[in-house]
């Protein structure tokens, strides 16, 4: 059929101060999962429902309904925690490059730390791609290709291990 559901019950007696008659009460705690006729991100649902039975009758006193995550839309959350790490962490780099590139156009001066900083902590990044072009000087200016360069091909990086990431946690089709 495509809808599992799970009962669970629990009777309660206990005496009300103003009536004399013992009151019972029963809790149902009902569980559905419907995996046919739900969209995926809605696969599965919490129905607690709670009513008491006494003198009167039977009377619902509390229910609610809760949606819980399904696998489909835990995957896509972790595939979006996925694309964000990715995008951080060479945004980082591309960011470093960045300034790294600034530093040098304007001239810095290298015996600044912060200079300094800048250069040791990008230079990995960077030197994969020195030596590719020429880098002209205008007096203490520098045109470093190799940062402008890297940051075209860590942006490109970046994207491709999201693409991969996409294909890999992709939700599977079922075939009939």
């Amino acid at each position: 059929m495509g809808i599992a559901c799970g009962h669970h019950c629990v009777r309660e007696y206990y005496q009300d101060a103003n009536n004399t008659d013992a009151t019972r009460r029963d809790v149902y705690i009902e569980r559905q999962v419907d995996t046919v006729n739900a969209p995926p991100e809605d696969a599965t649902r919490d129905i607690y429902t709670e009513r008491v039975a006494g003198p009167a009758g039977e009377q619902v006193v509390h229910s609610e309904r809760v949606s819980l995550p399904s696998d489909a839309a835990r995957r896509a959350a972790g595939l979006l925690r996925a694309k964000q790490i990715i995008y951080f962490v060479f945004g980082v780099i591309e960011a470093l490059l960045a300034v790294r590139f600034i530093l040098f156009a304007l001239g810095a001066n290298e015996a600044s730390g912060f200079v300094r900083f800048i250069y040791a902590l990008s230079r990995p990044f960077a030197l994969p791609f020195q030596g590719i072009f020429s880098e002209p000087t205008l007096g203490a200016s520098v045109i470093e290709w190799a940062s402008l360069v890297g940051i075209i091909v860590y942006a490109l990086v970046a994207y491709g291990l999201a693409r991969l990431a996409e294909l890999i946690y992709a939700p599977t089709t079922r075939t009939s």
